[in-house]
């Protein structure tokens, strides 16, 4: 069971899941309120009965916890300050960032004693470590940025960027070479709603003399998904009405952040601006959004369940369905 909720079904979601033994996981970009949401979930267990004496608050940038380096330490310090009998919550903040976080969430879950919500700012805690470790037995909800988030002050901006930048994308990847992690984000800014070719990345933003290869500015965009900063839009072929695996295009989560950090594109700012908030409405109220290629009339395609539909950006800006 692997359950998947759109931003705006959050609260729908929590009531679809709670008392199912899988973990839950609410992922998404640092600042976008997933902390605020479980302890909401907290709340309202609380105002239902359930006892406080069976709820654990795990917050892994608490310094008091950084004496538990194992997870063994990790698992004594949750089980001991639990109920040894009985149901129990325990709630996550940041759960990428528990030594060995696969071992203790699935020890937990394991019990079948606990229900366990989490949150991550990390993409790759779910894509490369729990999604095997429990094959598909979890819950996930992404928390997107809101679409009607007011514009960053450049002070804003640069500390939300910096803070992301050095948590969920230098630290967990051991990237020491910083300037170029920043030069793939920029020209993904400069070319938003654009094919992506890796070797043109690299040709673009190699320093001189030095050439980078297509597998290093893979693995920089990787970082920057698993970030929640970026994500790539499948290509839709639409004289073939079917996605393909090649030509993906790049969208930032935050569009407010990228013009805030970056600064306006050097060519056609209005319409890159224009696509990204296009994708990220789309990303609000479908299962699935994607680019579409092959026609000057289509810029998206949506699925929501077994429906597709077309849109198309105006040059105004305005999103426009195509049916």
């Amino acid at each position: 069971m692997y359950l998947v909720a759109r931003n705006n079904d959050i609260f729908r979601w929590f009531e679809t899941v709670r008392g199912k033994p899988v973990p839950k996981f609410i992922t998404g970009l640092r600042g976008t309120g997933k902390t605020a949401f479980l302890l909401s979930l907290r709340d309202q267990l609380i105002g239902e009965g359930m006892s406080p004496e069976r709820m654990l608050l795990i917050d892994t940038d608490d310094p008091a916890l950084r004496k538990y380096t194992t997870h063994e330490q990790m698992l004594d310090y949750i089980l001991g300050a639990l109920p040894h009998k009985g149901k129990s919550y325990i709630f996550i903040r940041e759960a990428a960032a528990l030594p060995n976080p696969e071992v203790v969430i699935g020890t937990l879950a394991a019990s079948g004693q606990h229900e366990l919500f989490a949150t991550s700012s990390s993409r790759r805690l779910l894509n490369q470590g729990l999604a095997g470790y429990f094959s598909t037995r979890l819950a996930h909800f992404e928390k997107l940025p809101e679409e009607t988030d007011r514009p960053y002050s450049p002070t804003e901006a640069r500390a939300k960027w910096n803070d992301i930048f050095l948590n969920d994308v230098l630290a967990p990847n051991r990237i020491l070479e910083v300037s170029i992690a920043g030069r793939v984000a920029g020209w993904v800014s400069d070319n938003i709603g654009e094919p992506t070719s890796l070797r043109n990345v690299a040709t673009a933003i190699s320093p001189t003399r030095q050439m980078l290869s297509p597998h290093t500015i893979a693995a920089y965009l990787t970082a920057l998904e698993d970030a929640h900063l970026l994500e790539k839009a499948i290509r839709w072929d639409t004289a073939e009405e079917s996605p393909q695996k090649t030509g993906y295009r790049y969208f930032f989560t935050d569009p407010q952040l990228r013009l805030a950090h970056f600064g306006p594109a050097p060519e056609n700012e209005a319409r890159r601006m224009a696509l990204n908030c296009a994708w990220l409405h789309l990303r609000h109220e479908s299962d699935r959004v994607f680019s579409a290629s092959g026609s000057s009339e289509i810029d998206f395609v949506t699925r929501m369940g077994h429906t597709y539909k077309r849109w198309c950006v105006n040059d105004d800006g305005a999103l426009v369905c195509k049916g």
